[in-house]
């Protein structure tokens, strides 16, 4: 083997790759039933900036990490350049931040008063500029979710595991 491709067997193994996965629990409000669904995101390129950014304390902008957890009624597939939700129609502060070993997780529960839609999407968004508004701050994490919760039957908890790894 020679000089180049050890280098590149090198680089290759030391390639980060950064996971997320959510997870929707609906729980009736009357009869107690509970449906989950879960599945993987995009993690945005605001969000990608939002942690190389983070790690050298670029601004006071990162200081804040993840804060909100949002909800919206637009199906479009994310991509890589989105920068808000298609159509955000609520939006909490995060309820609950862990960390294990270097899995962070994300919750945040909203009332079934607080999450009566059809809900297709949701997102984390962060940095000093988030807060209560619809699309402050920045985009973390995009991802398509179908829960029809138009009537405000269930009470919502979205959950948002990030787990970074070696490829």
């Amino acid at each position: 083997m020679d000089k180049i491709e050890l280098t590149k067997k090198v680089l290759e193994s030391e390639l980060l790759k950064l996971e997320g996965r959510w997870r929707l629990t609906a729980r009736n409000r009357f009869t107690g039933e509970v449906i989950v669904k879960d599945g993987e995101n995009r993690i945005v390129t605001y969000g990608l900036y939002f942690i190389s950014s983070a790690l050298i304390d670029a601004s006071a902008v990162f200081d804040t990490g993840l804060t909100y957890c949002a909800i919206g009624t637009n199906a479009t597939a994310p991509v890589a350049g989105d920068a808000g939700l298609g159509t955000e129609t609520a939006r909490k502060a995060i309820t609950s931040k862990t960390i294990s070993g270097v899995e962070a997780t994300f919750s945040t529960f909203f009332t079934a008063a607080e999450s009566t839609y059809n809900i297709k999407e949701a997102g984390l968004f962060g940095g000093s500029g988030a807060g209560a508004g619809s699309g402050s701050g920045l985009l973390f994490s995009h991802w398509l979710v179908s829960f029809d919760n138009s009537l405000g039957v269930y009470d919502i908890t979205l959950t948002y595991v990030l787990t970074p790894s070696y490829s």
